[in-house]
């Protein structure tokens, strides 16, 4: 009877957290892949899908459409670095939120045992 305590407390204690910080390492890595916050960093400030609004003209362009044709890009790429931060920001405040839910996942497993045996000296002073 002993020794079922004993190797609980020995698997609670040294095998049980380490694979928390695993399953937190999996969940973690695969935020970041979900959100492909690298991906969008790398190609912030490329076009929307490959696509400039200058490449779908098929007439002979004159300077102005081409300055036109420009400012458009740019906008272009400005909206597409918006909506690429944002998923950024996304995926990183979900991985924060990840972090503090295994953080106190990771206490309250530490902290459990303590907690039952308290609770059950309480019970049983009140008794």
């Amino acid at each position: 009877m002993v020794t079922i305590f004993l190797e609980y407390f020995y698997w609670h204690f040294t095998v049980a957290p380490f694979e928390i910080l695993k399953i937190a390492g999996d969940y973690l890595k695969a935020a970041r892949h979900q959100f492909l916050i690298v991906q969008h960093l790398k190609t912030l400030f490329s076009p929307w899908h490959r696509q400039n609004p200058s490449d779908f003209s098929v007439r002979q362009k004159t300077f102005s459409d081409k300055i036109m044709d420009s400012v458009a890009d740019l906008y272009i790429r400005l909206i597409a670095a918006g909506v690429r931060l944002s998923i950024v920001f996304m995926g990183l405040i979900w991985q924060v939120i990840l972090l503090i839910c295994f953080g106190l996942l990771f206490v309250i497993w530490l902290a459990w045992p303590v907690i039952a045996v308290y609770s059950i000296m309480r019970g049983l002073a009140m008794l």
